[in-house]
């Protein structure tokens, strides 16, 4: 039975969910509280009854005014009572998003302009992947402490540091060899016994602070830099291999007649999605998701992109390609293509904000820069072995940029 939340019920909710996070709630008041949680399930929608238009339109309505709630408390940086609830809850996690949303949205603020069937409780259930989203330390993949391997079936394994060779138990007639920062595919029989009719994927995601190589079952090498996904077939050898690719890679595409290799590049609202068709060579795809382009870096061979005119577009060594909702052909900067393999940041003009995301991506901490002025922009190498306060030292005596620490973030400022 759907528990609807008079002023009086919330408070006591609220009061419920503080003891339970401290773990001083009774079993009686933790068994009221998952029943509370459950009830969201028998909620009448609010959309009920509405045409498909209607619907679209209350659910737009709907999350732009939260996101612009949620937006507002962020910049005005205010200090809300639910914020440290939420992250001494974490054995709670699903009353979390409740907390947020009685305690840093006030609910009167868009209940005046959604049907009356709207109540606090199904409130909650709408909007708990919008709330999750503005807590990455606690729930990205990107600040993950391991690189994780999913295997078909969708099993996962995490992969530890070390030297020590460990065999994954991944596929039958596959093996997988994790030592030394890189994993090795290698076929255990013959070739007729892994040509199943359609490919088996695996996915590797790669941590902030981390890096990795993979050799495919065909002898490809690829390099993956920090805060890199990449899903790729490990039973096909000389037939099309299909890859997909968000981060940045270097590929040493092994040579293989007749056979199309193609490594499909993710779009989104800046840029277009394309496929990088190769025949046997080596080249960079750089195509992070907060980057407003992705660029191919060809070193040798010859590579063609898909998916961005009517014909292929044909790409020769020591050019790149940019794309965003166009693209531009120019000489390739092979110096910045192939710092981040030769253990280097390379900032080329950089503006600051770009290179507090590149610290991001290599250290593992979350990093802000606090623009007052004009974007500076930065122009040097550095190595990656200099730990993240040497780097933010060279950066504050160099460019006259301030740093401090809070809490687990960074905050950068001019």
């Amino acid at each position: 039975m759907y528990m609807a939340a008079s002023k009086s019920d919330e408070q006591y909710i609220l009061t419920l969910l503080d003891k339970a996070s401290r773990h001083e709630a009774s079993e009686a008041e933790l068994r009221y509280l998952d029943l509370w949680y459950d009830s969201f399930q028998e909620a009448p929608l609010y959309t009920d009854g509405m045409s498909p238009e209607e619907e679209e339109q209350a659910m737009s309505m709907l999350f732009d005014r939260i996101h612009n709630q949620i937006e507002q408390r962020i910049q005005e940086d205010i200090s809300i009572k639910s914020i440290p609830i939420y992250k001494r809850i974490l054995p709670f996690l699903k009353y979390a998003a409740a907390i947020l949303l009685f305690l840093a949205l006030p609910l009167y603020f868009f209940r005046d302009s959604l049907p009356p069937a709207v109540t606090e409780l199904k409130l909650v259930q709408e909007v708990s992947d919008v709330l999750k989203k503005q807590n990455p330390l606690t729930i990205s993949d990107e600040f993950a402490k391991e690189i994780q391997l999913v295997l078909s079936e969708d099993r996962r394994v995490n992969l530890p540091e070390g030297d020590v060779p460990d065999y994954i138990n991944a596929e039958k007639y596959i093996n997988v060899l994790h030592s030394d920062n890189q994993i090795t595919y290698t076929v255990k029989d013959s070739l007729s016994q892994i040509a199943p009719q359609n490919p088996i994927y695996h996915i590797v995601r790669i941590p902030y602070g981390k890096r990795l190589s993979v050799t495919l079952i065909d002898g490809t090498k690829v390099s993956l830099n920090s805060g890199t996904e990449l899903k790729y077939p490990i039973n096909v050898q000389n037939e099309q291999m299909d890859l997909y690719l968000t981060g940045e890679a270097y590929f040493d595409v092994a040579k293989s007649q007749n056979r199309k290799f193609n490594v499909h590049v993710r779009g989104n609202r800046e840029k277009k999605a394309h496929m990088v068709q190769v025949l046997g060579t080596q080249f960079n795809i750089r195509a992070f998701p907060n980057d407003k382009q992705s660029v191919t870096t060809l070193f040798e061979g010859a590579i063609q992109l898909s998916g961005l005119d009517r014909i292929p577009i044909p790409l020769q060594p020591l050019k790149q390609i940019a794309v965003g909702q166009t693209y531009a052909i120019t000489n390739a900067d092979m110096e910045g293509a192939s710092a981040w393999r030769n253990n280097l940041f390379y900032f080329k003009n950089t503006p600051l904000e770009e290179v507090a995301i590149e610290l991001e991506r290599w250290y593992g901490v979350k990093i802000q820069y606090r623009k007052t002025t004009k974007s500076k922009k930065l122009l040097a190498q550095i190595s990656r072995e200099k730990s993240l306060e040497q780097v933010l030292e060279m950066l504050a005596q160099t460019y006259d940029i301030k740093y401090e620490y809070q809490g687990k973030e960074v905050v950068l400022s001019d």
